[in-house]
């Protein structure tokens, strides 16, 4: 009979499989799955000194009970609400959009451009893309008229508390680099296009595709940090022209794709590489 050690038995247990976590609610219109997130207190920003500038002072933040999104909302689930209300996004108005030319590194019109034809291949189980802020809050409103329920995109103090996964983690699931490709779609190993949501490992929370694959709109208006004199009880920032994206892209290399890492755009910007996900308060 094959013995073990205590050492080889812990490292059995931390390279074991995380088991899929399944979903505590399942709205009924559009099947998104979401995952109940037990709120509490955390440092916000970067602890490890490698952050940027705009991820710091860390303070201390607390969140109240909620459920978010386990996956990006996707091209199918986006399909259904504007089959069922006709609307349409600012590309397909327009019948164009503005994108960046990675090798050029210059702005580049491209026409037919939109969530329905992103540029390259994809499935409905594919998080969309191509979709601004205002898109996303009118998604969300449908599904909030439809199922009574109030749904919305997580505020920023929502989406990082989620995304650390109640173990304040450089990336959503991990805090070694070595081991990103299990959890995150980027740059190394995207192919530079999107993937099916969930295909890889969830975080500590159960939620998957919270670093990587696309950027994830918040709730919030673009602010720094400042000093916080005391704990800050669900904040949210209403201010400002600019709205907060998270968690990293197909597009981009790793440090990009931390739970600490911020950026903001203007609301009516979209981008191959932009999507979302959507939070409600607890049942």
């Amino acid at each position: 009979m094959r013995k073990f050690t205590a050492l080889t038995l812990l490292a059995l247990i931390l390279i074991a499989p995380m088991e899929a976590r399944s979903a505590d609610f399942i709205d009924p219109v559009a099947s998104i799955q979401f995952v109940l997130v037990k709120g509490g207190q955390y440092m916000r920003g970067d602890q490890t000194g490698s952050g940027q500038a705009n991820e710091k002072p860390a303070h201390a933040v607390r969140t109240a009970d909620f459920l978010m999104g386990k996956y990006e909302v996707t091209v199918d689930q986006f399909a259904l609400f504007t089959e069922d209300t006709g609307y349409l996004t600012a590309p397909e108005k327009r019948g164009w959009v503005i994108d960046i030319d990675a090798g050029m590194g210059s702005f580049v019109r491209r026409e037919g451009i939109s969530w329905r034809n992103p540029g390259f291949e994809q499935r409905g189980n594919h998080p969309v893309v191509w979709v601004d802020w205002h898109d996303a809050l009118r998604f969300a409103r449908w599904l909030s008229e439809k199922t009574g329920q109030k749904y919305t995109l997580p505020t920023e103090a929502q989406w990082e508390f989620a995304a650390k996964g109640g173990r304040s983690q450089r990336w959503a699931g991990t805090s070694r680099e070595e081991d990103l490709e299990n959890f995150a779609w980027y740059a190394s190993n995207s192919g530079m296009k999107t993937h099916e949501v969930g295909v890889l490992e969830p975080n500590g929370f159960g939620i998957h595709d919270l670093s990587g694959n696309v950027w994830e709109w918040c709730l919030d208006g673009y602010h720094d940090y400042g000093v916080a004199p005391h704990t800050l009880v669900d904040p949210l920032v209403q201010r400002g022209d600019t709205r907060i994206i998270r968690g990293g892209s197909w597009r981009v290399d790793a440090p990009l794709t931390t739970t600490t890492y911020r950026n903001g755009y203007k609301p009516t910007y979209s981008h191959s590489s932009m999507g979302f996900r959507l939070v409600r308060g607890k049942p």
